[in-house]
């Protein structure tokens, strides 16, 4: 039998009650996370005359940031109307404060603790607003594009309103965005239907599902190869004396990933998440084995190009997945602990891939890097046969 079969279009999803009305201003909030590392980076730079005060405010940041699933847990317990419009607010007044007056780390803590999860917020409105249709993959494959698009928009923009007026302005403008984003979406009337959950009794809520826990750690472990990819690409441009083009294979990856996810969501697909899950991997590590024999960086270009058409839909699978193995009460925050698993799997691949670069080749990194997925899919895909029709 086959794997997929047709799905609505992307104009059926945007078409349903509300759908709009919710979607955009939820990425207007989302937007201003596209903002943020940039213009926090360089008021805090501004303000120090310390790029490594700077950089150590962004780490503090995406640290803080690692408490979303106990905020998207709050979500689950007391609705959106209630818990994003304060926690958009304090961190919006943080931002506005560390732009205004001389930078304090502690407050870019406290905007970090306080960053409202909009994304998770948002897939859970799209689970409302498909209820009942066959149209929720499609939903999640918009929102994994969109919030692509986002992240390579939003630095640009951030650019040019740091080149136009200045960093403290455009921090500014995502704390706005923040706040107006936030609050449009939590008074759409999708919201009004949010069902409250019950208390979550253990601390670690849906982690202790065995089902979700080896998603995390399959997604994990995915993050860290492709972020030993992203460095090894730094380290193949450097020595080539050309730092700048880093950036372009870069894009070139994340267009792959608009394209991938455009073209997976123009099927529903039928199999086991599982599978899935080891094809994408399989394709991302088909790339960085690939990547380890590039001889310029046009042709690296092209082949992590192709190996990103498996990023977005990797993301979509994994939702879905945290959807079939997690209760209806905890999906938000489960959903935030995909987003979590990957943060800290880049952070590992990172580190792991400047050890590689300063001991060895960026082409012995990727080459690492694309064993690693390769057993990985594998894995994934031995372990989704035994345990086909358990649900896990």
């Amino acid at each position: 039998m086959s794997g997929t079969v047709r799905a609505g279009s992307y104009r059926d999803v945007l078409l349903l009650p509300f759908a709009l009305r919710t979607f955009v201003p939820a990425l207007l909030g989302r937007l201003s996370y596209g903002l943020l590392p940039l213009s926090l980076l360089f008021t805090v730079q501004q303000s120090t005359n310390s790029f490594a005060t700077a950089g150590a405010a962004v780490a503090i940041f995406g640290l803080a940031s690692l408490s979303m699933p106990y905020k998207a847990r709050l979500v689950d317990r007391f609705s959106q109307r209630r818990v994003l419009p304060p926690l958009a607010v304090g961190c919006s007044a943080a931002l506005v404060v560390i732009a205004s007056t001389t930078s304090n780390l502690v407050l870019v803590a406290a905007a970090g603790l306080l960053a409202p999860p909009l994304g998770p917020s948002m897939r859970s409105n799209w689970r409302l607003l498909t209820d009942g249709s066959a149209l929720k993959e499609r939903a999640y494959a918009l929102d994994a594009v969109s919030e692509e698009c986002l992240f390579l928009g939003g630095p640009l923009l951030a650019g040019a309103l740091i080149s136009v007026a200045s960093a403290p302005a455009a921090l500014g403008c995502s704390a706005g965005l923040m706040v107006v984003g936030t609050i449009a979406m939590v008074t759409s009337p999708v919201t009004r239907h949010t069902t409250v959950a019950p208390a979550t009794r253990h601390p670690l809520g849906p982690l202790v599902i065995p089902g979700l826990r080896r998603i995390l750690v399959v997604i994990m472990v995915t993050a860290s190869g492709v972020s030993l990819a992203y460095l090894c690409v730094a380290g193949v441009a450097q020595r080539a004396g050309r730092p700048g083009a880093a950036g372009y294979v870069e894009a070139a990856i994340a267009l792959g990933s608009v394209t991938g996810g455009l073209l997976w969501a123009r099927r529903s697909h039928t199999r086991s998440w599982s599978t899935h899950l080891g094809g994408l991997i399989a394709v991302l590590a088909a790339g960085l084995l690939a990547a380890s024999f590039a001889t310029n960086l046009l042709v690296l270009g092209v082949v992590m190009g192709a190996a990103g058409v498996a990023v977005a839909p990797l993301f979509v699978v994994s939702y879905l997945a945290a959807d079939n193995v997690t209760p209806p009460h905890q999906r938000t925050e489960a959903s935030t602990w995909i987003n979590t698993a990957n943060n800290l799997g880049s952070s590992a691949g990172s580190a792991l891939a400047g050890l590689l670069i300063q001991r060895t080749t960026p082409s012995h990194g990727f080459l690492a890097g694309g064993v690693l997925l390769t057993l990985v899919a594998a894995i994934v895909w031995v372990s989704g046969v035994r345990q086909a029709g358990d649900g896990g």
